[in-house]
């Protein structure tokens, strides 16, 4: 069974969601822990700033209590004393497939068709392949989910518009800080949130940067190519006051900029208010900040408020992308129906033609050559005609009836005896 539990915007708010968040580096401890204290057998785990879900394959009978089993996982290894289990959704087989699916297209997003969610599939999908915990049936699910989302972008409107979270971000900025062009912006990271952020900076006329980054290279690169200052990561406090907005969009797990870090220097006379924007999960600024004399703090959820150009035409799309999305979905599920039925079709194969090769064997003598070869050709289309029609016929019967009695019976009826 394919399975997916997960929790996300819809479901919690981000002081509950950034609990659950994992680091590249925490999935593999977090993933054996799973594989140890639950039946399932391949997982595979996706965190961003805005879900964690773990998708997973386990025998049916075992999921149930697998699913409360990684629940309780979540809460151990996180540490985490309270019951937040209501804040988790879980989806089991065909909804499972059209939520991954759903997800890997940008339907399911907070901005609807944004298009960082493919990457962030691809790389946790990548990541977990690596450690080894996928086989053919996940790693078969994702080749798919990939193929439904490019069909998605392509075929439909989905991406018409603002497309990434860091867009909303920039255009609440614009709402929030008069004459943004002429502020100062630091931005904190350079990951691909962060350069997307420049962009979208630059578009409203924003040209005074500085870039702060745990590698200060990467920093002095983005500084080199924007005409901005690069400063180093353990320094960029220092910076902080003489900054009008501050955004942050790392990996780093915890706090970065506190509330008494921004206190220090607000007390001095005639400072200007700011605006701090946190792009994390975890979250990097102590949202406590927007105490202090008018400053604003933007988290990810505060984003859900900013009005969209042509969201109302991308939501038209959905509709369209879900009929793909249905069909993509059948035809997974048909590969899944042909895989369980591997084991049948090759054993029926293996001896309806063993048994041709030996009755053609004991009458080998008593034909002429030219003949021999015309009944070898005969009974060779007869052979395959009659495995085409017997596997068409259990394709049949595994769509009308999934119980697994069935098919090993089936697949008993043509264990031949050699002797025989």
């Amino acid at each position: 069974m394919i399975a997916v539990l997960g929790i996300n915007h819809k479901t919690a708010h981000v002081d509950v969601r950034e609990n659950f968040s994992l680091s590249s580096d925490d999935i593999k401890a977090f993933s054996d822990l799973v594989l140890q204290r639950t039946e399932i057998t391949e997982l595979v785990v996706l965190s961003t700033c805005n879900r964690t879900e773990v998708y997973f394959y386990i025998p049916k009978s075992c999921c149930n209590k697998s699913v409360k089993d990684l629940v309780t996982v979540f809460h151990e290894y996180k540490n985490i004393s309270g019951d937040f289990s209501s804040a988790f959704y879980i989806h089991k087989e065909q909804e499972a497939v059209k939520h991954l699916f759903r997800v890997t297209s940008g339907a399911d997003s907070l901005v609807v068709g944004e298009d960082q969610i493919v990457r962030q599939v691809k790389e946790a999908y990548l990541l977990c392949t690596k450690l080894a915990l996928t086989d053919a049936v996940l790693m078969r699910l994702f080749q798919k989910a990939f193929e439904t989302g490019k069909k998605v972008r392509t075929e439909t409107g989905i991406q018409r518009g603002a497309t990434s979270v860091s867009f909303l971000a920039v255009n609440l900025c614009n709402q929030q800080v008069e004459n943004l062009k002429d502020k100062k912006v630091m931005l904190i990271g350079a990951g691909e949130t962060t350069k997307t952020s420049l962009q979208h900076f630059k578009k409203k006329g924003v040209t005074d940067f500085l870039f702060a980054n745990r590698t200060l290279a990467r920093a002095e690169k983005l500084a080199d190519e924007n005409d901005g200052l690069a400063v180093p990561f353990e320094d960029f406090k220092q910076y902080l006051p003489k900054c009008d907005v501050v955004v942050s969009a790392t990996n780093s797990g915890r706090l970065l900029i506190t509330q008494s870090d921004v206190a220090d220097y607000m007390t001095l006379k005639n400072h200007k208010s700011q605006t701090f924007v946190d792009l994390s999960i975890p979250r990097n600024i102590d949202d406590k900040i927007s105490e202090l004399n008018g400053n604003k703090v933007i988290c990810v959820d505060d984003l859900q408020t900013v009005v969209e150009d042509n969201r109302e035409s991308r939501l038209e799309s959905i509709s369209n992308a879900e009929a793909i999305i249905d069909a993509m979905t059948e035809e997974y599920f048909e590969w899944l129906d042909i895989r369980v039925l591997r084991p049948i079709i090759k054993t029926v194969t293996y001896n309806i033609k063993k048994i041709n090769e030996k009755e053609l064997e004991s009458s080998k003598g008593c034909y002429s050559t030219e003949d021999f070869q015309k009944i070898d050709e005969y009974s060779g289309r007869l052979t395959q005609k009659f495995i085409r029609t017997f596997i068409k016929s259990l394709k049949d019967i595994q769509i009308h009836d999934k119980d697994t009695k069935t098919l090993k019976k089936i697949q008993q009826l043509f264990e031949f005896d050699e002797a025989q």
